[in-house]
């Protein structure tokens, strides 16, 4: 054989070989990385081989949440300040009515009075205001009172400077009527009109609340609904930077509406129904 075969077949082995350790090493390598990561653990003065396991990729936050849970977090960022109308003493002093305005009206008055019940309005609205609170709470709102007590000195200005300061997605005002004839009865709401000067950034948006719970008052049926007023004369609207509007829940000159307005079962089922009015006005 010449030297120059016996190199070419040297050459050829050195080739083969090289090509099989290089197999031989990836091999190792595929099948290590396949092997479960392996630590020892003490137990029993023994040694134990256990499988350490990776962590799941699923996070709780990955997780989808309900329709429930997701039309609750949609509601906790959503702000309805409650006003219950009037208080213990009226404030006669005037304020402006709306920003700028020349014209003037008396800062908070006393409200009316049951026939039936003796009951003052300003007693009322606290009532129903705060059991609209709970209810909305309970559905995720966060609240916002303009009083929780009666011995307050706050005018309708300052009332709507509230709402304001927290940014409310409504402001909604609470009162009962009152009238000097006594078979006079229903539920209605008081909204600015779309020629107030005051208020026309808000307006649909008070238009579309107000419609909405007038719909859920009237739904039940057990109810007596008058409708929506149009009223551009209210300080407590006029001032309010964001949608405001006003509830007359009833009567308390009709005996029989004093009476049931009186009702802690009525009132509770109607403070509901304005609930459900707000639920499709903020969907």
């Amino acid at each position: 054989m010449t030297s120059k075969k016996l190199l070419f077949i040297l050459v050829g082995l050195g080739v083969l070989f090289i090509s099989l350790l290089v197999f031989y090493i990836n091999n190792k390598q595929e099948a290590s990385k396949e092997q479960p990561m392996i630590k020892k653990t003490e137990q029993g003065g023994q040694t134990k081989n256990t499988a350490e396991k990776k962590p799941s990729l699923v996070t709780e936050q990955s997780q989808p949440k309900s329709q429930l849970a997701k039309a609750e977090a949609s509601k906790k960022s959503l702000v309805i300040c409650i006003d219950p109308g009037h208080q213990r003493k009226a404030d006669l002093t005037t304020e402006p009515v709306g920003p700028g305005a020349r014209t003037e009206k008396i800062k908070v008055t006393g409200g009316t009075t049951g026939v039936s019940t003796g009951k003052p309005e300003y007693v009322l609205n606290l009532e129903a205001s705060l059991i609209l609170g709970k209810i909305l709470k309970q559905r995720g709102y966060e609240v916002v009172y303009t009083r929780t007590t009666h011995d307050v000195n706050l005018s309708n200005i300052q009332r709507a400077e509230i709402a304001n300061q927290h940014h409310a997605d409504l402001f909604i005002r609470i009162h009962a009527d009152g009238s000097t004839n006594r078979n006079i009865s229903g539920f209605s709401i008081l909204a600015p009109s779309g020629q107030n000067p005051y208020t026309k950034t808000t307006y649909q948006d008070s238009l579309w609340a107000g419609q909405s719970i007038l719909a859920a008052v009237k739904a039940s049926g057990e109810t007596k609904v008058n409708g929506i007023s149009y009223r551009d004369d209210m300080s407590g609207l006029n001032w309010a930077k964001v949608p405001a509007i006003l509830i007359e829940m009833g009567f308390m000159t009709n005996p029989q509406e004093d009476q049931n307005l009186s009702n802690g079962d009525y009132l509770t089922k109607l403070m509901t129904e304005v609930s459900d009015g707000i639920d499709v006005y903020t969907k």
